[in-house]
């Protein structure tokens, strides 16, 4: 039997474990508590696209940097390739996370542009991560002017990023030529008719100060009155913007919609100064006229859009 002696030493020495114990558990539960306030969950973001990634990184307050940028065969471009740290655990408040951004695959399809007009297929090359090296341009009358006949390489072909590709572009009608019409005299909007109507292409339309020359009227035109011109061929034409056209830092933009389609969408982008912006955007009918005001602080150029596809360029 134990003694008594016994016991109550015994009774000590087990009271004594369990406060060693609690003290023990009370501290790593404290410095659990502490380290999870001072944290956040870290998202594994891998394969997501980078926008996605800054919105769900800045909702939580975590910082990023953008490490590298590196080709990848099996991430898309401007996707996640890696994260460091890796995401899925916990990481200290205000650590910075860095990213490897994905430039997508070394080799790239040759897109599909037979068909398009050769400013869309343009884009679509580039788009793409190639470029257009040059232009074989070839008569057909089938096939309308400024469209894309063929591309070489072939459409899926792969080839190295940055590659330069040829277009094959249609010329029209070898028969179709006139005699270039004087348009000099007439409102912009009647001696612009007169070439859409031939089948020859609005170029630059350029307005310009000049004394004496109603507002609205044609000054000078490229091709000059009297010379050879194909189907397609490019019209470039200078008009009298008036001093009193001028509304402080204004001028005033004209455009007539050509026949064709019953209504299409029309787009009117300003580009100043390096940058783009999309001033005018509104469904029209063939032959509505437009007359719009744009800011104009010394060289101006508009692009004129119709169904998403560059059709006049205006310089103001």
């Amino acid at each position: 039997m134990m003694t008594n002696e016994i016991k109550v030493g015994l009774k000590y020495f087990l009271c004594f474990i369990l406060i060693i114990v609690t003290i023990v558990v009370g501290g790593v539960f404290g410095l659990y508590l502490f380290r999870t306030g001072g944290s956040v969950y870290l998202p594994n973001v891998v394969g997501m696209d980078v926008g996605r990634v800054l919105e769900k990184y800045g909702s939580l307050d975590i910082p990023v940097t953008v490490k590298k940028h590196s080709f990848s065969d099996s991430i898309p471009r401007n996707h996640v390739i890696e994260q460091i740290p890796a995401g899925g655990r916990r990481i200290r408040l205000g650590r910075n996370v860095g990213l490897i951004i994905s430039l997508g695959s070394r080799d790239v399809e040759v897109p599909k542009v037979i068909g398009e007009n050769v400013n869309r297929a343009e884009t679509l090359v580039r788009l793409n991560g190639l470029r257009v090296k040059s232009f074989a341009r070839l008569y057909n009358s089938e096939i309308p002017f400024s469209q894309v006949m063929g591309i070489w390489p072939s459409p899926k072909t792969k080839v190295r990023r940055g590659e330069g590709v040829v277009l094959i572009v249609s010329q029209g009608s070898r028969e179709r030529a006139y005699s270039m019409p004087k348009i000099v005299g007439t409102s912009v909007n009647s001696g612009l008719d007169i070439v859409r109507k031939l089948g020859l292409t609005v170029g630059k339309v350029k307005y310009v100060d000049t004394k004496g020359i109603p507002r609205g009227y044609i000054i000078s035109q490229v091709p000059l009155s009297g010379k050879k011109v194909v189907s397609g061929h490019s019209v470039h034409v200078k008009v009298a913007r008036g001093l009193d056209q001028i509304a402080g830092n204004f001028s005033v933009l004209r455009y007539t919609v050509p026949s064709g389609s019953f209504e299409r969408r029309i787009r009117i982008v300003l580009l100043e100064k390096g940058q783009e912006k999309e001033i005018f955007s509104k469904k029209v009918r063939a032959g509505e006229k437009i007359h719009t005001l744009i800011p104009s602080t010394g060289y101006t150029r508009v692009n004129i859009f119709l169904d998403n596809e560059l059709v006049e360029e205006q310089d103001h």
